[in-house]
């Protein structure tokens, strides 16, 4: 399912309407008809319920127009209030506020603050309110009347109306995720044809409620566009992606994964590593660390392997250990580089070395990150695939660029950074970004906020390469690994609540996590739920 912006799903409509598939008239019937479907299947019969509509003169106004018809032939008591002259109204959504008219359901035309509080007032109460003031091409903040209208739908989910928001909740930004001080909060929001970029990205995500996407019949995308290459992850789309074991498959042909790091109070992080990658599905795990600490890293692995390495005098692994790395790695199908690896200068350079000379795929981590600062260039002539799973802290050292503007900028920025460096990037977060040097990238709905633990990146780096050791292309092991991760995390929470999650938590519940999964192979997934967490504003 394509993730888009405002300009592109202008382009998509354009394309479906030149290209005489459908009309804008009929784009929009097939819109608004969709609301009150939407409506149904979450909340169940419209009937006798009190929908108030708020609209604004363009064509999210035109849809809240259809969706007023449409609620008042299924049996439902609308009221239309328009927030703006008449005359402003044109094309598609004057078509359609002619078509409600005639239809005996009548629009009442506010012009301030007062008559839309009179407008409101004319019921005791109202079941639904719905959002159709503003759509995806809105830009700034909301004004005047559409502001009163903002402010009025507010009011009213305060005082416990079902806001359905119309495509975007209003003074939300389509492309950003931005917010204006004043902001529709919804309890869904119903888009057509794809999902916008703002629905996905924080803060808008907090306002948009429970998603629906609904199918209003625009054409396919060109596929060698751009603009067309970013996703949300599904079930149905990762599904394909698993790995399916030979019924003659051992333990060295499931899938062998090296995972090098640790030092000095960070050995925890290559244990979390290991387990993750067992968890995954790899067959063979090895870690590779200082000899020093091997009883304290053995201790705590059962079913995976240790490989003593020569140390520094700091607890990191010795410059020393770079041709036994890369004789371990001629064995292994995918590594893990830098959790928990340390600072030490001597370390740090073993850490670039391998990771530009190694030939095999490698997830690159904290350390292994770090090892990059401000040169991730250079990472263009490694030996083979990398994946980088940096944080934004990291990705700033990476970049030098500061964390706010990545954060502002999360889907472009991974994907620029990818395509720059050559590598796959997963930027993490919320949401969670993959994207690929091509300029594909897949944005991550799971996961909780139960999962922000010490230790959850080292288990998601350690699935990663359990499915890239195990078949899974570099990306897509990414973008299934981010899915997994954040689905393992939301089945523990389920159970047993957010507060309290640890990494370990997430780890055992990795095989659930890919069980669910291989249930959605002929799934289709139309919709995905978002948690709503107010902001305060």
């Amino acid at each position: 399912m394509l993730v888009l912006t405002a300009e592109a799903m202008r382009r998509l409509e354009h394309l479906t309407i030149e290209g005489g598939h459908a009309s804008g008239e009929a784009l929009m019937e097939r819109a608004g008809a969709g609301v009150v479907l939407a409506m149904e299947r979450r909340y169940g019969p419209v009937l006798g319920l009190r929908v108030l509509v708020l609209c604004g003169p363009g064509n999210n106004g035109g849809d809240g127009f259809v969706a007023a018809r449409h609620l008042r032939a299924r049996g439902a008591a609308p009221s239309v209030v328009l927030l703006a002259p008449r005359n402003r109204v044109k094309g598609e959504a004057r078509l359609h506020l002619e078509r409600l008219e005639a239809e005996r359901v009548t629009s009442t035309v506010v012009d301030s603050e007062q008559a839309l509080a009179r407008a409101i007032a004319e019921r005791p109460g109202w079941d639904f309110a719905l959002d159709a003031l503003l759509g995806t091409g809105a830009r700034g903040a909301p004004e005047g009347m559409i502001a009163a209208g903002v402010q009025a739908l507010r009011d009213l989910d305060d005082a416990g109306t079902h806001v359905v928001a119309v495509d975007l909740p209003t003074g939300v930004d389509a492309d950003s995720g931005a917010i204006a001080r004043r902001a529709v909060r919804a309890d869904l929001t119903v888009t057509f044809g794809h999902p916008k970029r703002a629905h996905l990205l924080y803060p808008a995500r907090a306002f948009t409620g429970a998603l629906e996407v609904i199918d209003i019949g625009l054409v396919a995308p060109p596929t060698d566009d751009p603009d067309f290459k970013v996703e949300l992850a599904t079930v149905s789309g990762l599904a394909a992606l698993l790995p399916v074991r030979d019924p003659r498959a051992h333990k060295g042909t499931a899938g062998r994964v090296l995972v090098i790091g640790a030092s000095l109070g960070l050995t925890g992080s290559v244990v979390l590593v290991a387990r993750a990658a067992s968890r995954s599905g790899a067959g063979y795990v090895q870690v590779m660390a200082a000899e020093r600490f091997h009883d304290v890293i053995q201790a705590r692995l059962t079913e995976e392997m240790f490989l003593p390495a020569p140390g520094t005098a700091s607890g990191g692994i010795a410059r020393s250990a770079l041709p036994l790395a890369i004789e371990r790695a001629r064995s292994a199908h995918a590594a893990v580089l830098g959790p928990g690896l340390g600072r030490d200068p001597e370390t740090q350079d073993l850490a670039r070395s391998l990771a530009l000379e190694l030939e095999l795929p490698v997830v690159l981590d904290a350390d292994g990150l770090n090892a990059f600062e401000g040169t991730a260039g250079e990472l263009r002539k490694a030996g083979g695939p990398r994946v980088l799973t940096p944080h934004l802290g990291e990705m700033a050292r990476l970049t030098a660029e500061s964390a706010g503007s990545l954060e502002a900028t999360r889907i472009d920025s991974a994907r620029t950074y990818a395509a720059k460096w050559g590598v796959v990037v997963l930027l993490k977060g919320a949401p969670t970004v993959v994207a690929h040097p091509d300029g594909r990238a897949t944005i991550n709905p799971t996961g909780n906020p139960g999962m922000a633990t010490a230790g959850a990146g080292d288990a998601l780096s350690g699935a990663i390469a359990a499915l890239i050791a195990q078949g899974v292309e570099p990306y897509d092991a990414a973008r299934l690994g981010a899915y997994a991760h954040g689905l393992a995390g939301d089945l523990r929470a389920a159970s047993a609540g957010q507060m309290g999650l640890t990494a370990g938590d997430i780890i055992e519940s990795l095989p659930a996590a890919f069980r669910e999964l291989s249930r959605g192979r002929d799934r289709p997934a139309r919709q995905f739920s978002i948690e709503r967490r107010r902001l305060a504003r």
